[in-house]
């Protein structure tokens, strides 16, 4: 029952709309004929606990040294709590069947056009916190790959009801900007707390303003 709750804690609860929210506008702007319905709740639904549990439970997994000196890391919420060592392995592996049912639910669409950017959402949901890419020290990487992790959701909402990868729609590109700006000034108000944490973010290689000067060009 612990593993459990650590599971669903993990997840981050208030964090499980993100992904459905960003499916559902990708799917409006499809405007193309429902096919199976099933198919497309399904897929909507999977990018729900399931891509919350990869997403964050991964980065609390590979956080953990640095989670140990950052005094956010108090309460819960969407900067979550330190991760006992005893909890890895199962985060991982929930991690692991989370992303197969999400890759099957794409996959059910039979449409070749939404199984590539559901990849795509996955194999950056992973690389973002995992070794040995870890793009979230990676500085400016950091900020542009969770603008791209929402594009990718986008996208699979958006190839779900007929749209073509090659014509994506500028206002569903927009948010993949949008969200990359707000990276970066979320680093440069946090920019203290990282660097006393060891963290490597655009703020922290470029100075809060630095930071903030990235956000306002994107």
């Amino acid at each position: 029952m612990d593993v459990l709750t650590t599971i669903l804690k993990v997840s981050r609860p208030p964090g499980w709309c993100f992904g459905p929210i960003l499916y559902a506008i990708g799917a409006i702007h499809g405007r193309g004929p429902v096919r199976n319905y099933g198919s497309l709740l399904l897929q909507l639904l999977s990018l729900s606990f399931p891509l919350a549990l990869v997403v964050f439970g991964v980065n609390d997994v590979y956080d953990y040294d640095t989670d140990l000196l950052n005094p956010r890391k108090t309460a819960d919420g969407l900067e979550g709590t330190v991760l006992s060592p005893t909890y890895h392995t199962p985060v991982l592996v929930s991690a692991a069947l989370a992303s197969i049912l999400i890759l099957y639910c794409s996959a059910l669409t039979r449409n070749r056009q939404n199984i590539l950017p559901t990849l795509l959402l996955l194999a950056l949901s992973w690389s973002y916190s995992a070794p040995p890419l870890r793009l979230k020290e990676r500085p400016i990487l950091d900020s542009l790959s969770n603008g791209a992790i929402v594009i990718l959701s986008y996208l699979s909402g958006y190839t779900a009801r007929g749209g073509r990868l090659l014509h994506p729609p500028a206002k569903g590109l927009i948010l993949g900007f949008c969200t990359a700006g707000v990276h970066a000034l979320g680093a440069a108000v946090d920019a203290r707390a990282d660097a006393a944490a060891g963290q490597h973010t655009i703020a922290t290689a470029f100075s809060a303003d630095g930071a903030v000067a990235f956000a306002a060009l994107s």
